[in-house]
């Protein structure tokens, strides 16, 4: 009973450092997109799926110009 109890305490703590590794990715990922969007004139903001958005709503995938 013990042995089952700890393989689903070490299940628990992995599922919760892989969520939370996942969480920090993409939180450094948006902020690099933000950066470069900021570097090449884009300063309004970046969107979660990989877009710059500028003046009057214009929409531009990052690393592309």
């Amino acid at each position: 009973m013990k042995s089952q109890t700890l393989i689903g305490v070490a299940l628990v703590v992995c599922a919760t450092i892989v969520l939370v590794a996942g969480a920090i990715t993409r939180h450094v990922n948006n902020k690099q997109d933000a950066a470069w969007c900021y570097d090449n004139g884009y300063a309004h903001y970046a969107t979660t799926d990989g877009f710059c958005v500028g003046a009057r709503g214009k929409l531009i995938k990052v690393g592309r110009l």
